[in-house]
């Protein structure tokens, strides 16, 4: 995938905080992101001393916004990044981990959170979640830029996700016994 994707260089900066005990699983989509594009990072968290990470990105002369829906998170919009480029901070990893990430985390819960806002299910097939409107983290990303960045970011970034997707299941299928030859054969 690595020489098949071009990293987008765009407005707004992408920082994502992985936890250390999702960032090494096969369905784990953030580590697309610095793949994907050019001003962005995943930062590996989830132990006490990981805090200075937010504290470094949660500047509050920068506009941060925090990825990720709460009871007072506003939708996000295209206005948001009119003032000036936004870094757009997104946990990662399973629902309560990302849930602490945004909310317990003091650098986060004190910075403006978005949501995105209603559309279609997740299309990720490598992980289901009950509630169809939960997104993987990449896809989350790629329909946030959509927003901030416009709609053919948001497709380029869906094709990686889609090629990513593809590949992790052709992996995971058995070849076929006629396609599995006996060694010197």
């Amino acid at each position: 995938m690595c020489r098949e994707t071009t990293a987008l260089a765009l407005e707004t900066r992408v920082v994502v905080f992985a936890h250390r005990r999702e960032v090494h699983k096969t369905t784990n989509t953030a580590r697309l992101v610095p793949l994907a594009l050019s001003n962005a990072e995943v930062r590996v968290v989830g132990r006490d001393e990981d805090r200075r990470a937010y504290e470094q990105h949660a500047a509050p002369h920068s506009c941060a916004l925090v990825l990720y829906p709460t009871p007072d998170s506003r939708p996000l919009t295209r206005e948001l990044a009119l003032a000036g480029p936004v870094t757009l901070l997104v946990p990662d990893g399973n629902w309560r981990q990302a849930f602490k990430i945004a909310n317990k985390e003091q650098a986060l819960a004190r910075l403006p959170h978005v949501h995105l806002p209603d559309g279609p299910p997740s299309s990720y097939a490598l992980r289901t979640h009950p509630e169809p409107r939960y997104l993987a983290t990449f896809e989350a990303i790629a329909r946030a830029l959509g927003i901030l960045e416009g709609e053919a970011v948001q497709r380029a970034l869906e094709e990686v996700l889609a090629r990513k997707v593809e590949r992790t299941l052709w992996t995971r299928k058995r070849p076929p016994s006629s396609a599995v030859h006996a060694p010197g054969a």
